[in-house]
């Protein structure tokens, strides 16, 4: 049933806008899909697709297809399973020492770190790269945790009614802030 609604949708060429296959116990996503330039709307809700193909990947940016809409809730993509991170002392460089000491008194405006920072362009270069942890709110440059929180989708948003949380990236400076964090916030990890 999947194959002939994929095969009619393709049919339709730069036509088609809309293709679902909702419901369709499909494993993976179709790789043909990058031969409807027209696609606004893909409808692969409640199927069994555990990972994007490698065509679509490339397209991520959906510079291609220019999809609008994109349904692929309760599919394995993304999966909440919590597991038990080892616990390791942060050792930090003293390139990361500094940057983090550098970037935190930028922020607190501290007048002769302002000036001084004019004067080396090579190491405004290097904290421009740096970030803001989202549980201590404190600068880091390199060493950093990788997390995901779940939380609901805004409301200017077009998207199913089944979707009530959506991933969002969070970068955490240490393993002390990630012990302090929400029950929400997730470490990602290789399985």
């Amino acid at each position: 049933m999947a194959e002939k609604l994929l095969i009619r949708a393709l049919k339709g060429g730069k036509n088609t806008r809309i293709v679902t296959l909702n419901g369709k116990k499909i494993t993976k996503m179709p790789s043909s899909l990058e031969r409807l330039p027209g696609l606004r709307t893909l409808d692969l809700q409640n199927n069994l697709i555990s990972k994007v193909c490698p065509e679509i990947n490339t397209l991520t940016q959906f510079q291609v297809l220019k999809l609008r809409e994109l349904y692929c809730e309760e599919n394995p993509l993304f999966l909440k399973q919590p597991v038990t991170a080892i616990k390791q002392e942060d050792v930090w460089s003293l390139q990361e020492i500094t940057s983090r000491f550098i970037m935190n008194q930028l922020a607190a405006n501290n007048p002769f770190l302002m000036q001084a920072i004019t004067w080396h362009p090579q190491v405004r270069d290097i904290i421009s790269q740096g970030r803001k942890c989202a549980i201590c709110g404190n600068f880091f440059l390199a060493i950093w945790l990788e997390c995901v929180e779940f939380v609901p989708p805004s409301k200017k948003w077009k998207i199913s009614r089944n979707l009530h949380l959506v991933p969002l990236r969070i970068l955490i400076c240490s393993y002390k802030c990630f012990n302090q964090r929400g029950p929400n916030l997730f470490g990602i990890a290789q399985v």
